[in-house]
């Protein structure tokens, strides 16, 4: 599995909150990655209709991603909806997202 594409994990800074501004975020580090996008769905939600984008995104194991973070990709942000350990190989992990616009 390539590991070609950069992204950016992000925590919640001192100012988030349950909105989480733009400039409520601290990144943690820049790191290389593969990223997949199995599905995405459309649905009305409100009156309105937006599209939910998951994907599953594959990095080195860290200790300091938890589903309170966030990953930047291509200028969209993707809120961690899992942390799981790859059970092939204890040296990487999957992060599991999901984007709502």
């Amino acid at each position: 599995m390539n590991m070609n594409d950069r992204i950016t994990l992000q925590r919640p800074g001192p100012g988030a909150g349950k909105l989480r501004a733009q400039d409520a975020w601290e990144s943690i580090a820049t790191v290389w990655a593969n990223v997949l996008f199995p599905s995405g769905v459309e649905v009305v939600r409100a009156g309105a209709e937006v599209s939910i984008v998951k994907c599953s995104i594959r990095i080195r194991r860290r200790t300091d991603i938890d589903t309170a973070a966030r990953v930047l990709f291509k200028g969209k942000a993707y809120d961690v909806e899992s942390a799981l350990p790859d059970g092939r190989d204890s040296h990487f992990m999957f992060l599991v997202c999901k984007a709502v616009t």
